[in-house]
Formats: C-alpha cells, sequence, structure tokens
C-alpha cells in the first residue's frame, strides 16, 4: 500500500516500512525493519579481534608470518603478538612464525577459531614440549623436535590462561559495532568467558542480548531478563569446524580423518537434561554429518522435556546434513542457527575435501523442514555483514537449488531469529511488538532505532 502526499511517498508491505522523497538529486530510498539480529555471535572476542591483527583472507603461512614480523617490529621483547582470520589449506609448517618473532610469544587462531598457530616462544610461557600430552578433546602438530606448535579445538585453551585476558571495555567494543551496523540483537553464543556475563550486566547495552553460558557455568544462574540481557542458553560442542578439520563427518578428509567429536552424546544428554529443568534451553554446535545426526538422536530424547518447559532448543551451524537426515528434523522443538557467510569461504574446502557439494548449508532443504532459520555471523570467525549473508543465501555456489529469497533471508534475521531466541514479543511489525527497528539507506543497513514497543499502528 502506497500514501503519497506528491513528493514524498510511504509504502507499506509486509515485513518493510520504506519511504520515497523525490528531491533535486533524484529518488531517495530510506526504509524500516524490524530490527535485524545476529543470531549467533561472540560479541567479547569480536571487541578483542577489533584490536587485534587481522588476518582475514590470508591462505599462505608466508604472508601471515610477514604480518606476524611487522607487527613484531613494534613491540617490546615479551609482549604478546595476536591475530585472527587465517584459512589454509592445509597445516603450516613449524618454524616460520619462530623466525618472524624470535623475541616475542605469538598466538594466532584459525578463521574458524577451532585451531591456533603458535611460536616457540609462547610454547616456553606456557610451558609445552615434547612430553606435553594433548587434552581431551584437543590434539597438537608438533615441531620436528616434538614441540607443539599448531594447537586443535581444545588444546588451545593451555594458551589462553597465559594471554592478555579480556576486559569489559572489549565486549562494550564488540556491541558497538553491532549497533553501528544496524543490528538491534545480538545472541552471545557461549564461548565467553563466565564472567563476561557480569560485565555485561553492569554494562548500558547499546543492543538486546539473548546469551548462552558454557557448559558447567550455568550452575547458580537463574535464567530470565535481566534489563536487555536474555540470559537463556547453555552453549554444548558436538564436534569442531571445516577449516581446522575437526567437523565430524561421515566422509573422510584427504588424510583420512574423520575429524573429532568433542562433547559426547551421553554428556550432552545429561547435562542437558539438567539444564533444561533448571529452566535453560540447549544451543548445540554441530557442524559436521555425524554431528548433526548425534545432536538431533539427543534432542529427540530431550524434547518431550522442552515441550513441557516451553523452551525451543537450538543447533548452532547445522554445515553438513545428508539426504537421510533432513527426516529426523520433524517433530522437534528447534530452531536452526546458520551462518550462511561462511559459504563464501568453506565452497573452496568442500571442493578440496571432496565432500557432497549438496550435503553442504542446506538452506532450502532445512527451510522446508518448516522449523525456523536464524541466520548470523560467527563473528570474530566472520565480520558481522548483512549482505554477505544475503549474497550467500541468495547465490549459492555449490548447490543452487537450496538457494533462498531475500525475503527469506530478511526473515531469518528477524522473526526466525526471534523465535529461536523465544522472543514472542519481537522481530515482526504489529502492534504490541516491541519497536527495535533497523534503518536502511540504499539497500543497505546504517543504523537501528531502539525503542519501546510499536503502537502507531494500532
Amino acid at each position: 500500500m502506497w500514501l503519497t502526499d506528491g513528493r514524498r511517498s510511504l509504502l507499506v508491505e509486509g515485513e518493510w516500512i520504506a519511504r520515497v522523497e523525490v528531491g533535486a538529486r533524484g529518488l531517495r530510498f530510506e526504509a524500516l525493519t524490524p530490527g535485524l539480529q545476529d543470531a549467533h555471535a561472540h560479541p567479547l572476542y569480536w571487541g578483542m579481534a577489533l584490536r587485534g591483527l587481522d588476518l582475514s583472507g590470508c591462505m599462505e603461512p608466508e604472508r601471515v608470518a610477514e604480518k606476524v614480523a611487522e607487527a613484531a617490529r613494534g613491540l617490546p621483547p615479551g609482549a604478546w603478538v595476536e591475530g585472527a582470520g587465517f584459512l589454509f589449506p592445509k597445516a603450516p609448517p613449524p618454524g616460520l612464525l619462530d623466525r618472524a618473532a624470535p623475541e616475542n610469544p605469538v598466538f594466532l587462531r584459525s578463521r574458524d577459531h577451532h585451531s591456533a598457530w603458535i611460536n616457540r616462544k609462547a610454547a616456553e610461557v606456557a610451558d609445552l614440549g615434547p612430553g606435553t600430552e594433548a587434552p581431551q578433546g584437543g590434539g597438537f602438530l608438533r615441531d620436528s623436535e616434538g614441540v607443539p606448535y599448531y594447537l586443535l579445538e581444545r588444546a588451545q585453551e593451555i594458551l589462553v590462561s597465559h594471554l592478555p585476558p579480556p576486559s569489559p571495555q572489549d565486549l562494550a567494543r564488540g556491541l558497538q559495532d553491532f549497533a553501528r551496523r544496524g543490528y538491534t540483537a545480538v545472541h552471545a553464543l557461549g564461548y565467553e568467558p563466565p564472567e563476561a556475563l557480569d560485565w555485561a550486566l553492569a554494562m548500558e547495552l547499546p543492543v538486546r542480548l539473548w546469551w548462552a553460558l558454557p557448559r558447567g557455568a550455568w550452575r547458580g544462574r537463574a535464567p530470565g531478563w535481566y534489563g536487555d540481557l536474555h540470559l537463556a542458553g547453555v552453549k554444548f560442542f558436538a564436534d569442531g569446524a571445516l577449516g581446522s578439520r575437526t567437523a565430524w563427518m561421515h566422509h573422510p578428509y584427504p588424510e583420512g580423518s574423520f575429524g573429532m567429536p568433542l562433547d559426547r552424546e551421553g554428556e550432552i544428554l545429561e547435562e542437558g537434561e539438567e539444564a533444561l529443568r533448571a529452566g535453560f534451553t540447549l544451543a548445540v554446535h554441530a557442524i559436521g554429518t555425524r554431528a548433526v545426526e548425534a545432536v538431533l538422536g539427543v534432542f529427540h530424547k530431550l524434547a518431550p522435556l522442552a515441550w513441557r518447559k516451553g523452551l525451543t532448543l537450538r543447533m548452532e551451524h547445522v554445515q553438513h546434513v545428508r539426504d537421510g537426515a533432513l527426516s529426523l528434523f520433524s517433530d522437534l522443538p528447534l530452531a536452526l542457527s546458520m551462518q550462511p557467510l561462511h559459504l563464501l569461504e568453506d565452497a573452496a574446502l568442500v571442493r578440496a575435501y571432496g565432500f557432497p557439494p549438496g550435503e553442504a548449508f542446506r538452506f532450502r532443504s532445512l527451510w522446508a523442514t518448516g522449523l525456523p532459520l536464524a541466520f548470523g555471523s560467527d563473528a570474530p570467525v566472520a565480520k558481522p555483514g548483512y549482505g554477505r549473508n544475503l549474497l550467500a543465501a541468495t547465490r549459492h555456489p555449490l548447490a543452487p537449488e537450496e538457494s533462498l529469497t531475500p525475503e527469506e533471508v530478511l526473515w531469518a534475521h528477524t522473526e526466525g531469529a526471534s523465535r529461536a531466541a523465544g522472543w514472542g514479543d519481537y522481530g515482526r511489525l504489529e502492534p504490541g511488538m516491541r519497536a527495535d527497528l533497523t534503518l536502511w539507506e540504499g539497500g543497505r543497513p546504517v543504523g537501528r532505532v531502539y525503542r519501546g514497543r510499536l503502537e502507531l499502528f494500532s
């Protein structure tokens, strides 16, 4: 429906309120939609990434070593060099970082944050040597002398305690960046240390927050709303990630491995039932085909309790799904939290590993299950960006038949994300809804309108 006074026109259609103004410089198009949400992010680590070494787009170890050497030249001996974002087709060779920064410990996370590359100086700080055993759920690649230089999954935790600690300022920086990008809500998915929740509770939030705590860290906490923060979930990891070759698959990687499970099914089932009874929902990371099917099995066992509690379970990523598993998504109180923008880089890995392309990022097939899709960025794994999710989801490079429409992508960033959060009064332009709106100009989100409830339409 159009309303116009001859110069300004207002279009009210579905989930858009649009204004077209005719001026001396031509047409100006503005629009308001329900507030965009990033349905899977790590805002503390995004804030840290904004002050660290940006290695996004780096696919050659030598190029990363050059950046490290450049950064180390401006630091005193002993100061840490940190960064994230590299994506290597295979593991880097040992020694490169030792030569790049011999006097500075180096800790670099891969793009997916499921592996890390360190130098000998960092290994010395953490007392890593030939006799160090990898922790459960983790692994090492070692140099010729047996010293770990590449850390897989939970082996990274050995180094984390030696790094400069995160701070409330890092969290505030990350949240403010989301707000500047037009987001009105962010779902923080349980990778942050437990104290980050207390930092968030103590600050004036620029966005609404849905918060999940790491497994084991939720006991002693009460779920519910605390101002604009909704403490709601417990996060589990069923497997790792594709870029680090730790996503748990049915199809082998080129070297013959199948990835690795992290939290076992029995562990998720036991602690998950306890968390549900306490009023928390579950958000379970599952990327590989084996992980997805294992989590579906757990969710079918927990579904009756979740239904009784009125809680929506969440599967995070849902990146690789076999045909035979699609029917297993039925009859579940479940939302599927996905990050289409990962497809733009992971498509090359799917081809390189020889994985079935039709099993990757099955947006259309999962939409057809009738379960809500909720889209996010996984920042700092990727920069928050609605445009990149839109591109990946509407122009699927591996399986075009799995693409969505632009309207469906917007829905997954608004109402779909709200359903994943269990927010019944959010994500739609209707009377009584929360009036958290995103402002658009020229087809891009440029800011947010953050107010009480929609009443002007009632």
